[in-house]
């Protein structure tokens, strides 16, 4: 299925906050919106990671989370056990699982 460019981005940019976003859903202040955010964010997240392997995980982990302002290029992702096509597919499942928990896709 193809995913819309504009939700692709919002998508990987929830992801790639994943960890700050939670620190700070820790400590924001409850019933307000912004902590409803976070805590959907989060969880959406956590849940589509827990549907991975973990070798797939540490695809995931050093993709989106090496670099704070932008994605880690395939190609550079050498000591991975995986194809940079490979690695793709594991990121596409990674999006479109958190897209479908937020409700995006």
């Amino acid at each position: 299925m193809r995913i819309d460019p504009d939700s692709w981005n919002i998508i990987q940019k929830i992801i790639r906050r994943y960890q700050a976003s939670a620190e700070e859903w820790q400590t924001a202040p409850k019933d307000t919106a912004r902590y409803e955010r976070l805590s959907r964010e989060t969880a959406a997240v956590e849940a589509a990671m827990a549907g991975l392997t973990p070798e797939e995980q540490d695809v995931v982990r050093e993709r989106f989370w090496t670099y704070r302002d932008k994605n880690k290029s395939y190609e550079d992702m050498i000591n991975q056990p995986f194809s940079p096509r490979q690695m793709r597919r594991i990121c596409y499942k990674m999006v479109y699982r958190t897209g479908k928990e937020l409700g995006e896709i």
